[in-house]
């Protein structure tokens, strides 16, 4: 089911567009026209000489056109000053060239910072609209049809974010782009459509809690090309659409329970119950259909869930009165929820023949005008008014939920089911002690990641109502007939007529309320092991791919999440004349394809097996979460690939011993991990001055690594904890620094009682090393998140000292000695520049010898050990 509302908001900017062509200059003179003319009863005279400047200029820029000679390169505009505006951050810091830095709060999804109004167009006259510019060529006019091109570069940590641009009012989403923890250097394109400006937003892409800090952050405005496409590639990016659906199990995961082969079932979730001939959606957020409910009924439950819930979070009982504002498709589903439980409803919105279906769907009440919604509150509610408010309108403005407070009686409910502005007056709210309630989507689970993605479902008897028996219960309600979704549904479009569609929908004044997609129905498909070529089936070739040049090295990347599309593969360009990124493996189909159709790479790959079946793909570079690294790397490493895996190898003995012994089976490929601080220039200035020491070393390492809240992936059985996962760094900087085996290790943890932490949180740890040299960590999350650098090193040999403060500045004492400063280094780029070379020349060895990986991990999987007191064998 299309949502003409949540839907379409992300997409509307995007897909609607001026005609092209002289009929579309046409409409767009008559538009304007229209609107003049409109204006010539209050003023005849300057309405037709505005009405005269617009048809001369217009014919002006038409004439200059024509004369024109062809344009060589695009123009474009760079836009610094963004005056950015402080939305929810706890705190925000403007820095030099246009950056910034900021702390976000926790809210889920909240708007952190934003920019001020960004003009791209011309004004009617002709004139551009100014904005505060740099112009890298002749920009005297900004043009009609520009790409914005969002440069950044800076770090997310904790996070993810989602940086996202608004239309003109702020009504739709022209796209939205997740920056995930880690460095970022990137140029996002977007197509603006038919916006005359537009906003930037940074937003929490989950929780929040994060932070970040950007150098740059600068908007270019970049001419369309001469064929009069956008400069950007934006038409080739993909997006998940769709969020509710309905269809055939063909087949079942394993340890899934419940579902068969040939079952019809609904299934909900923004990413994977996407319009799509074949979806794979978590278990969760499946329900069987009842018998006798139509599939296209069934498709709409996701919806139908959400209005479940505002519902459930009003807590109405028999006979109770009920308004509900906002009689959308969600609203009007709402009303008959509400009837079918025995309250009394009144419905209020501003279209009237929406009003006329809430009255003709059971609404006792229902009209257009907030003051006659009070007063009929009041007569339906015995003089008191309604005991509950469900907002399901959408709308920025906040009257609506300060009418709420006058539809509600004293002590009632205000349920906000939909995105309305929240600043509320004080007055009715404090006399009447209204309760006000969010209502979050389908209900219990959603954005719980141990419910929704891990399957884990809350205790029957203790949350009777969950997303996944919300969604059951409106399955039954029209199984038994209480509701009525045929009277909901306007239009049905064949799915290969869905771009016509979606365009339509986007242009029409008032889009029509439900919307199904239809598929016609497919010959029964079989999963069976022999009946599918799973290489086949699980790779697509892209055309226009980039050709393999000489004897470079192709590579795939195992994992498209930011980091390894921001770090790793931006470190791995820097030597092309070694490497080359032909295939990206990723489970996301449209973050990893916009990817690889961004980068010209090869193949979009789903199943890792595929891509060690490829010859053409020599080295994988693992970027997927952690625990899933063992695996990966040891089957790597037996189909015969070289191997760089991002940090940790193993997050237990057992992985350990299994990449050990996958490595040994292949002696001639080369096992990298990414342990970089050892190869940042600060480390390898200290190591210079250390050539000839006399006495062992000593090294303090502090870590002020920042909290991460507990249901964190990082801090779950697929992170492994932050002493697996990120301590594993410090230890092998030691080893780098010191250049001897292990000796012993001890570690101990602070304590947790009474706190948020977990017992690998805050610790500290040391290792000493067959030489006499010892190091020492301090690792801690209980610090402050703004104000202090998160690594300090201190080396100490020989009567001298070395500081590295944050990979940005090494100082020798007693002498005060720069050795080395510079920009953030924390040895990506060396690392795979060295990797490049070891694979050039054949060496058999990685640059972190595989002696010293295995060391380093074991010392960390033994310090896991001490800290969680399990018993050492």
């Amino acid at each position: 089911m299309i949502s003409t509302g949540t839907e379409l908001a992300g997409l509307k900017a995007a897909l609607s567009r001026e005609e092209d062509g002289a009929a579309g200059k046409v409409k767009e003179f008559t538009n304007r026209a229209s609107f003049y003319l409109g204006k010539a009863i209050q003023n005849p005279g300057k309405a037709a000489e505005r009405l005269k400047q617009i048809a001369a200029a217009r014919v002006r820029r038409l004439t200059e056109a024509a004369k024109a000679p062809p344009k060589t390169a695009p123009k474009v505009a760079v836009l610094t000053d963004l005056g950015w505006l402080k939305a929810g951050a706890q705190a925000f810091d403007p820095l030099p060239a246009g950056g910034f830095k900021f702390q976000s709060d926790d809210s889920p999804a909240g708007y952190q910072v934003m920019t001020r109004r960004i003009a791209i167009r011309e004004l009617e006259d002709g004139r551009p609209e100014r904005a505060a510019c740099q112009a890298e060529q002749d920009t005297t006019a900004l043009y009609e049809g520009a790409a914005v091109i969002v440069s950044i570069k800076g770090a997310v940590t904790g996070g993810p974010f989602t940086l996202g641009m608004l239309n003109q009012d702020q009504s739709a989403w022209i796209g939205q782009i997740a920056l995930e923890a880690g460095e970022i250097d990137e140029e996002l394109q977007f197509d603006a459509g038919a916006s005359d400006a537009v906003f930037i937003v940074l937003a929490n892409g989950g929780h929040g809690g994060g932070s970040a800090e950007f150098s740059e952050f600068s908007v270019k405005l970049k001419e369309p090309q001469p064929d009069g496409l956008p400069a950007s590639e934006t038409g080739q990016i993909g997006w998940n659409i769709g969020y509710s659906a309905c269809g055939e199990v063909i087949a079942v995961g394993a340890g899934v329970t419940g579902f068969q082969v040939g079952d019809i079932v609904a299934c909900g979730g923004a990413g994977q119950a996407n319009h799509a001939e074949f979806i794979s959606v978590k278990r969760n957020l499946c329900v069987k259909v009842p018998a006798g409910v139509s599939p296209h009924l069934a498709s709409t439950t996701t919806v139908g869930a959400i209005a479940m819930q505002g519902v459930r979070r009003a807590d109405l009982r028999l006979g109770e009165v009920a308004c509900v504002v906002g009689l959308g498709l969600i609203g009007l589903i709402t009303v008959q929820i509400l009837k079918a439980s025995g309250c009394v409803v009144i419905g209020l919105d501003l279209d009237e023949e929406r009003v006329a279906r809430a009255k003709a769907l059971g609404a006792d009440a229902a009209v257009t005008d907030a003051d006659e919604a009070a007063r009929l509150t009041l007569h339906l509610g015995s003089g008191f008014g309604a005991d509950a408010t469900i907002i399901t309108a959408a709308a920025k403005t906040d009257a609506i939920i300060n009418n709420a407070m006058k539809t509600t009686r004293r002590r009632g409910k205000v349920v906000i089911v939909g995105d309305i502005g929240m600043s509320i007056e004080r007055a009715d709210f404090y006399k009447k002690e209204i309760d006000v309630l969010m209502s979050t989507s389908y209900g219990p689970g959603r954005y719980d990641a141990t419910y929704e993605i891990e399957g884990r479902d809350y205790p029957y008897a203790y949350v009777r109502w969950t997303q996944n028996r919300n969604m059951a219960a409106y399955l039954d309600l029209i199984a038994q007939g209480k509701i009525d979704i045929e009277a909901l549904i306007d239009e049905v479009v064949p799915v290969e007529d869905a771009p016509k569609a979606y365009d339509a929908l986007a242009r029409a004044r008032k889009p029509p309320l439900g919307v199904i997609l239809a598929y016609e129905p497919q010959a029964k498909v079989s999963l069976a092991a022999d009946s599918v070529d799973k290489r086949d089936s699980a790779r697509v070739d892209i055309r226009g791919a980039r050709k393999p040049r000489g004897n470079q090295i192709g590579y795939c990347l195992v994992g498209a999440g930011g980091f390894g599309v921001s770090m790793l593969v931006p470190q791995l360009d820097k030597r092309k004349d070694v490497f080359q990124l032909r295939a990206i493996c990723s489970r996301d189909p449209v973050r990893g394809g916009n990817f690889a159709r961004q980068r010209g790479v090869q193949s979009l790959i789903s199943d890792y097996d595929a891509v060690l079946a490829d010859p053409s793909i020599e080295m994988v570079v693992i970027a997927t979460r952690h625990f899933e690294h063992a695996d990966q790397v040891a089957k790597a490493l037996r189909a015969g690939k070289h191997v760089f895996v991002e940090k940790p190898i193993a997050l237990d003995w057992a992985g350990l011993d299994k990449v050990r012994e996958a490595h040994e089976a292949a002696p001639d490929k080369l096992l990298m991990v990414g342990f970089n601080r050892g190869f940042s220039p600060a480390a390898e200035a200290i190591r210079s001055r250390l050539a000839g020491r006399t006495a062992p070393v000593i090294i303090n390492y502090r870590l002020n690594g920042g909290y991460i809240a507990a249901d964190s992936w990082i801090q779950n059985d697929q992170g492994g904890g932050r002493n697996i996962g990120e301590a594993c760094h410090m230890y092998d900087f030691f080893s780098s620094i010191a250049g001897t085996p292990v000796k012993s290790v001890i570690a101990q943890g602070m304590g947790t009682a009474g706190t948020a932490y977990f017992v690998n949180d805050n610790f500290s740890a040391s290792i000493r090393y067959a030489d006499g040299s010892v190091g020492n960590l301090v690792y801690t999350a209980n610090g402050p998140k703004t104000g202090l650098p998160k690594e300090r090193i201190e080396v100490f040999c020989d009567g001298k000292a070395w500081v590295i403060d944050d990979f940005r500045k090494c100082t020798e004492f007693p002498s005060g000695e720069v050795i080395w400063e510079g920009d953030t280094d924390k040895g990506h780029a060396r690392e795979m520049s060295l990797l490049a070379d070891a694979i050039q020349s054949g060496s058999v060895e990685a640059p972190i010898p595989s002696s010293r990986i295995f060391e380093t991990t074991a010392v960390s999987l033994h310090i896991e050990d001490l800290l969680q007191g399990r018993s050492l064998s």
